[in-house]
């Protein structure tokens, strides 16, 4: 802030140059205040978000966790079918799965058949 003039008053400063300044400081104060709410406001939504995304990941771990458990099982079952495949001929496997399968649908279209039609 600039030294008052040798012959300025003290109210002619004062209103020419305090007050200004001291308005100037007020609305960046205020501007300040604002932006810093806002930025407030802002983390609180971003800490839900985080805490959102954290939840999420969490449960995603365990569903891959689960599906890892799940997909090591299936391959287990694989192996043995091909062992089973080995010990008594593939062509015998694949000819009793086929029938199975059909057997399967079989029993399905019954099924539907009933449903239908308000049978059993």
């Amino acid at each position: 802030m600039p030294e008052p003039g040798a012959f300025a008053s003290a109210k002619s400063f004062r209103d020419k140059v305090v007050m200004p300044f001291v308005n100037k400081l007020k609305t960046l104060i205020k501007n300040l205040t604002i932006q810093c709410v806002r930025l407030k406001e802002e983390v609180i939504q971003l800490r839900k978000e985080k805490k959102r995304l954290s939840d999420d990941v969490e449960f995603y771990k365990g569903k891959i966790k689960d599906m890892s458990d799940r997909t090591e099982l299936l391959q287990e079952k694989a192996d043995d079918l091909e062992r089973v495949k080995r010990y008594a001929g593939a062509e015998q496997i694949d000819t009793i799965i086929r029938k199975v399968k059909e057997q399967e649908r079989t029993e399905q279209q019954i099924r539907r058949y009933d449903r239908s039609y308000g049978t059993r």
